[in-house]
């Protein structure tokens, strides 16, 4: 079980990123947008945005980004 977690995890995190990086990082997404996803692109892109967004928290918190 913690194998298929391992390796599932990372393939996760890695499509989610490729999709952050064709997504618009400024737009909307969450209750902040102006109407919801309904498309499975706005979706994608949502969920690219929260993980950047958590990302970039845990970067600020763990002191990771060497400011």
């Amino acid at each position: 079980m913690f194998d298929l977690i391992a390796q599932t995890v990372p393939v996760t995190v890695g499509c989610f990123s490729l999709i952050a990086l064709a997504s618009d990082p400024v737009a909307p997404c969450g209750t902040s947008a102006k109407q919801p996803a309904e498309t499975i692109t706005d979706h994608l892109r949502a969920m690219a945005n929260h993980a950047r967004a958590i990302s970039v928290l845990i970067v600020r918190k763990t002191g990771a980004a060497g400011d």
